[in-house]
């Protein structure tokens, strides 16, 4: 008996501390670097989990600190673990996203992102990070200084000076494209059949 309880206390322990992250030191110059956009914001809207295990969480940007990015972005996050991230409506976050791929912002748990805290004696991110949420955001300010918004038609004229990714020949071009084929087959057939 003594065993089977040791053995359910030791399960149950693993699980409590399942959530724990690594220790990060506080947010410096260096440390920004690794994001590639920094804001503060305020939640709009977060999705259900979808059946990948991930989550968007829909922000408006009050300051943006780094990157370029629209002054609504949504934000993709692990949602299929115990250590998932929960955001509510009107929530105010200071944000460091990677991109995961373009155009697609992730964070994770555990790196600095925090949420604030009306009262300091309730930060969770105040022990780590060694500022209070204010001085964070005043620091980041400081140190990165305030960016513009791209207006959401700059993201489209991005992607059109980059050009049609999928060209396709006109009618005559793939006329010409067969027949050059053909060409080549028969050169190519003629010549290995005088080798034999």
């Amino acid at each position: 008996m003594k065993k089977t309880l040791t053995f359910i206390l030791v399960f149950l322990a693993s699980y409590a501390y399942a959530c724990q992250c690594p220790v990060f030191p506080p947010i410096s110059e260096k440390g920004c670097e690794r994001y590639d956009v920094i804001f503060f914001g305020k939640v709009d809207s977060a999705s259900a989990c979808d059946p990948k295990g991930f989550a968007k969480v829909y922000f408006s940007i009050a300051e943006l600190f780094k990157g370029s990015v629209e002054q609504q972005v949504n934000i993709s996050f692990d949602c299929s673990t115990e250590c998932l991230m929960s955001f509510a409506k009107g929530e105010e976050w200071l944000i460091y996203s990677k991109y995961k791929k373009f155009d697609l912002l992730e964070i994770e748990i555990c790196e600095h992102s925090r949420k604030n805290f009306n009262d300091d004696a309730k930060d969770i991110y105040l022990l780590a990070a060694t500022r209070t949420f204010l001085q964070e955001k005043d620091f980041i300010k400081t140190l990165l200084g305030i960016h513009y918004y791209i207006k959401p038609n700059d993201l489209n004229k991005q992607h059109e000076e980059v050009g049609p990714q999928n060209v396709q020949p006109s009618g005559w071009g793939k006329v010409m494209l067969l027949l050059i084929s053909v060409a080549v087959m028969g050169v190519v057939y003629f010549v290995t059949r005088k080798k034999k």
